[in-house]
């Protein structure tokens, strides 16, 4: 847990090394080419904006695919449209099918995880929006979320230049600080995304792995916090 610790120390400010240390956070392991991540997200943002004030939170990127490099083949797009249908007829969030008729798509997820960790370094107060806005782009809109460019329009409605953002992106920085997060999801066993934890200190508590809707997640939380003795 210490090396947990560490590494969520090197990927921020010297402000917030205090507060992650003193100050309950939720660390939300996601990708944002995650279907279950996606259906996720209407969930998340209730809890964060319940908690705000309350509780801290550190976005981790948890890379489901990174550096894949063989197009999908028919059975792989069978079984993840499945997924995709599972996650609509429980969320009711849009998703754009078409996407299944793309030829030699390469589902790397790793330049859509380096968005985000890029924006984090950019506009920190806009990483979260930044992962909502590429699943969005993703599932709804049908996007090639793997291409650079696309990533860079989606950071400029977020208030980024395309060129600043492209700038950065390419950094072997942020290419490092990506790895980074993948290794941090690896370290608290997030085996499976969404996942969400409640870091007091250096102690971690598994709250859920794996899609939650938000009564049953809001009773883990409430638990756990009740558990710390956390009054917020």
């Amino acid at each position: 847990m210490r090396q947990f610790v560490y590494l969520c120390v090197k990927q921020i400010t010297m402000t917030q090394k205090h507060d992650l240390l003193d100050i309950p956070h939720l660390i939300y392991v996601m990708d944002p080419m995650c279907s279950w991540c996606y259906g996720f997200s209407p969930v998340i943002h209730r809890i964060m904006e319940e908690q705000e004030g309350k509780l801290q939170y550190k976005l981790v990127m948890g890379g489901l695919r990174p550096g894949t490099e063989k197009p999908l083949e028919p059975q792989m797009k069978e079984a993840i449209k499945h997924h995709w249908e599972d996650v609509a007829k429980i969320t009711d969030l849009p998703f754009d099918y078409s996407f299944f008729e793309r030829d030699n798509f390469v589902y790397d997820t790793e330049p859509a995880c380096r968005a985000v960790v890029t924006m984090r370094y950019l506009e920190a107060d806009a990483e979260m929006q930044m992962a909502k806005a590429v699943q969005e782009a993703f599932y709804a809109k049908n996007q090639d979320v793997t291409n650079p460019d696309v990533l860079a329009a989606i950071a400029s409605g977020l208030g980024v230049a395309e060129e600043a953002f492209l700038e950065k992106f390419n950094t072997a920085e942020v290419q490092e600080k990506t790895q980074q997060d993948f290794i941090i999801a690896r370290h608290i066993q997030a085996t499976a995304f969404p996942s969400l934890y409640l870091l007091n200190g250096t102690n971690i508590h598994l709250l859920s792995r794996g899609y939650r809707p938000y009564d049953s997640l809001n009773l883990l939380l409430q638990k756990a916090l009740q558990e710390i003795n956390y009054q917020g």
